[in-house]
C-alpha cells in the first residue's frame, strides 16, 4: 500500500464537505448569539426584526467577530469564544435561525464577472431539467429553519421522507441546485432536512438540477497582502473581465477552488478595487455583515 499525498480525486469533495460543515457551525454561533440576553431584546426591539422578521443590526458586530475568526482559523473552538462574551444559550428561544442556503451560496462563491447580484441561479430551478437522484448529506448547504426537524431522526422516518421525495413531483418536495461541476448542492426545496440526514450519515433522494459557474480557467485566486507583507485575505478574480471579489470565507473557500483547479496569480493590497469598485479590504468585511443579516427567522 502506497502513502502519499491525497488524490486529487479525493480533495475536492473533501473541501467541499468543510464548507457545508462552516455553514452549519455559522448558523449555531448565530443562534447562540441570538440566545444571549442582551442580544436578545436588543433584537425584539429592533424595527428591521419586527417589519421583516430578520436579526437586524444586533447580532453584526459580534457575528462579524466570529465570521473574522473562523474565515482565517477554521480550527478554532466555538463554544469557548462564545463563552468568552455573555454566557452562551442563557437565553430562552423557541425560534430557530439559520441562513438561507442560496444567500450563503452566493455571498461566498465566486461567479462571472464578479457575481451574480441576489443569488438567483442557486434559488431558482426549471422542472424540467430536474433528476431524481441520491445525495450525499455532507455536500449540501442546507438550512434548518423548522423545530419540528430534529437531527435525531430515525433511519425508517428518513426512509419514508425518501419514499415521499421520490413520489412527489420534481420541485415540489426536494429542490437541490448542483454548483456547476462541483460536487456541492444548495438546498432549495428539502433544506430544512438536510441536516438529520447528516447525522444519520444516510442519502437524500431528492430532485436536482444544475447552475452554472465558471470553469477553473475563468477564475485566479490572489493573495491580499498590505504594505507591511501582513496577509489580509484572499481574492478571486475573473480572468475573463479582471473583476475581483473578496472571498469572505478563505479558510474554506480557498481550498475547494484550489482543489477544483484554481491558481494564484499575483498578490493585491488591500486598496485595490472589487467588482462594484469597492476597496477588497472594506469589501471582505461588507460581505461578512451580509452574511449576519441573512440570518434570519422565516
Amino acid at each position: 500500500m502506497s502513502i502519499g499525498p491525497p488524490d486529487a480525486a479525493d480533495m475536492l469533495p473533501a473541501a467541499c464537505r468543510l464548507l457545508a460543515s462552516m455553514k452549519y457551525r455559522i448558523d449555531d454561533v448565530m443562534e447562540a448569539l441570538w440566545r444571549f440576553p442582551e442580544i436578545s431584546a436588543a433584537v425584539l426591539r429592533d424595527p428591521v426584526f419586527q417589519m421583516l422578521g430578520t436579526s437586524g443590526a444586533a447580532l453584526v458586530p459580534d457575528g462579524i467577530d466570529w465570521l473574522e475568526a473562523v474565515g482565517r482559523n477554521p480550527a478554532i473552538d466555538e463554544d469557548l469564544w462564545l463563552a468568552e462574551r455573555s454566557g452562551a444559550g442563557s437565553a430562552e428561544s423557541t425560534l430557530l435561525y439559520a441562513i438561507a442556503p442560496y444567500s450563503f451560496a452566493r455571498l461566498v462563491l465566486p461567479s462571472n464577472a464578479g457575481g451574480d447580484a441576489d443569488g438567483r441561479q442557486y434559488r431558482h430551478f426549471t422542472v424540467d431539467d430536474m433528476v431524481l437522484e441520491e445525495i450525499d448529506p455532507s455536500l449540501v448547504i442546507g438550512g434548518t429553519y423548522q423545530r419540528g426537524w430534529s437531527r435525531a431522526v430515525s433511519a425508517r422516518e428518513l426512509d419514508l421522507v425518501n419514499a415521499k421525495a421520490a413520489a412527489a413531483a420534481p420541485g415540489f418536495d426536494t429542490a437541490y441546485v448542483r454548483v456547476g461541476r462541483l460536487p456541492l448542492y444548495v438546498a432549495v426545496e428539502g433544506k430544512n432536512r438536510v441536516r438529520a440526514f447528516r447525522a444519520a450519515g444516510k442519502a437524500i433522494t431528492g430532485f436536482t438540477c444544475t447552475a452554472p459557474f465558471p470553469d477553473p480557467e475563468a477564475l485566479e485566486l490572489h493573495q491580499i497582502v498590505d504594505s507591511s507583507g501582513a496577509f489580509s485575505g484572499v481574492a478571486v478574480s475573473d480572468t475573463g473581465s479582471g473583476a475581483k471579489r473578496v472571498l469572505a470565507l478563505s479558510s474554506v473557500t480557498a481550498p475547494v477552488l484550489e482543489a477544483y483547479g484554481v491558481g494564484w496569480g499575483r498578490t493585491l493590497p488591500p486598496d485595490a478595487a472589487d467588482y462594484r469598485g469597492r476597496p477588497l479590504g472594506a469589501a471582505r468585511r461588507a460581505v461578512l455583515e451580509d452574511l449576519v443579516r441573512h440570518f434570519m427567522h422565516p
